[in-house]
């Protein structure tokens, strides 16, 4: 079970590559910094060390694992959305929705300033800091971060592909798609640990627009096709099987700069 989570979140790390780089301390194990969720001071640990590219925005992340089995049509295996709305400095509310091996649920997170509110399924309320454990691994299990959107690194690596001016979402971007064959790319910035974590990957196809001025992420597409080699040994969870795991992945930045995007404290 350890190897899925880590396997799955490997492959959304490769678009969130802020929270990536935080968990790897800029490349390497995917294993996350103990000391990143432990704080050991009240500051804020979520709030990027540069202003945000964008006074507000509103996002989402879609992803998908999907067993093929041809005579059923597919199985789903794990599917995670993530949608919420960031405004400047340090508001940001988001809600995580998941199905796993027959289970389901919500997490819903509201953060302004160095406050937090969670809470689960509908249930209630509960009042804690931006630095508490609980609100740092909701962030990190969903990754949802607005640090994911700029990342000077990640850029430049980018920089090095061929790219096409594309409006989206109403912004100016630079698109650049990465098809398996220029996969090196995204090993160095995923450092050589991605190449034992990723033997599984068959097929691998990524597209991402960045805003030409900031370089800030607009909209991100993957696709990919996994053996299950990529989820090793963990039986008794519906992992294991004869066929090909179908990966999608969507994230998607709009609502950029819009003044009517409000967060409050839910109580």
């Amino acid at each position: 079970m350890r190897r899925v989570l880590r396997a799955t979140a490997l492959l959304f790390a490769i678009l969130t590559v802020g929270w990536l780089l935080a968990a790897c301390n800029g490349g390497g194990s995917a294993e996350p910094d103990p000391a990143a969720t432990e704080p050991s001071s009240s500051e804020p640990t979520s709030v990027a060390s540069g202003p945000p590219p964008f006074d507000s925005f509103h996002y989402t992340v879609d992803l998908e694992l999907t067993i093929a089995e041809p005579d059923e049509g597919g199985r789903s295996l794990i599917a995670l959305q993530v949608e919420g709305d960031f405004t400047a400095p340090d508001a940001h509310s988001f809600v995580s929705t998941f199905q796993f091996s027959g289970l389901s649920g919500t997490e819903e997170v509201v953060i302004v300033g160095d406050d937090a509110w969670i809470r689960e399924s509908g249930g209630d309320w509960t009042k804690t800091t931006r630095s508490s454990r609980n609100i740092q691994d909701a962030i990190g299990l969903s990754s949802a971060d607005p640090n994911f959107l700029q990342n000077q690194r990640f850029a430049e690596d980018l920089a090095a592909l061929d790219s096409e001016r594309e409006t989206i979402n109403g912004v100016e971007t630079r698109r650049y798609h990465i098809p398996k064959d220029t996969i090196e790319a995204v090993v160095g910035l995923l450092g050589e640990d991605f190449l034992e974590d990723a033997a599984g990957l068959e097929e691998f196809e990524m597209t991402v627009w960045l805003e030409e001025e900031s370089a800030a992420l607009i909209r991100a597409e993957l696709t990919a096709t996994a053996s299950p080699e990529l989820f090793g040994d963990d039986q008794g969870f519906g992992l294991v099987t004869d066929g090909a795991v179908n990966i999608s992945m969507i994230v998607d930045v709009t609502q950029i700069n819009d003044p009517d995007i409000e967060i409050e404290p839910p109580i």
